[in-house]
């Protein structure tokens, strides 16, 4: 499949045991096919077509009990995620996301006015259907995010930029483990930090950061920018 997904078999899907049979697909080790533009080795970054990196697992087994933990090849063991600032505004057009670099229009920068319609998005690489995820702004209470099921728009971006370099037959994928939720409406202007705290499946928490900045046009136009 190269992708990650969880899914639970129930009595719905037919399966009549005490507890649900838990169906873990892996993230593979060559990614999307070794496809897709080099990295600073000069191997493909092959992200795969839910937008999750190349990578492999570990597996701790005590009695009956096993515990799987995602690693991203070639990242430090606390790449669990990716947190990304999504306006909406470019996805349908192309021709706008090429005067930008890559993951600038869904990154560090936005202007004051696109807050009320910006998601935080979180690409918890191997989360599932019993993951939860929350983030907080600066020393403010958590918020909860909502699990949806869509394309990352971080992928859907690099695909389309970088289409020569991946194999033909590969596209974008609805993604599984992706949360959701909006900016707070009245976020002024300022450089923030956004903590996101996630629980998987197995229970294994995960942090990671992100700083951005809210900026006003009028007083970029002021400055000079």
């Amino acid at each position: 499949m190269h992708l990650s997904e969880h899914f639970y078999f129930d009595t719905e899907n037919g399966y009549s045991g005490a507890t649900p049979l838990h169906l873990h697909t892996l993230s593979a080790v060559s990614g999307s096919w070794w496809s897709g533009p080099l990295d600073e080795r000069g191997i493909p970054i092959s992200y795969q077509r839910d937008g999750s990196p190349k990578g492999y697992y570990l597996m701790e087994v005590d009695g009956t009990r096993a515990v799987v933990r995602f690693r991203a090849t070639g990242k430090p063991a606390s790449h669990q995620m990716r947190i990304t600032l999504d306006t909406g505004f470019p996805r349908p057009r192309l021709g706008i996301r090429r005067d930008y670099r890559h993951g600038e229009l869904l990154g560090n920068r936005i202007e004051v006015a696109q807050v009320y319609s910006t998601q935080v998005l979180v690409n918890l690489f191997d989360g599932g259907p019993m993951s939860s995820v929350e983030y907080t702004l600066g020393n403010g209470p958590p918020t909860p995010m909502e699990r949806v099921v869509r394309t990352d728009p971080f992928v859907e971006e690099l695909f389309q930029r970088a289409s020569d370099t991946f194999k033909p037959w590969i596209e974008v994928r609805p993604c599984t483990h992706l949360w959701a939720a909006p900016l707070p409406e009245d976020l002024r202007p300022g450089v923030h930090t956004l903590t996101v705290r996630a629980f998987d499946d197995y229970g294994q928490e995960h942090m990671a950061h992100k700083i951005f900045e809210v900026y006003s046009l009028t007083d970029a136009m002021v400055d000079g920018e």
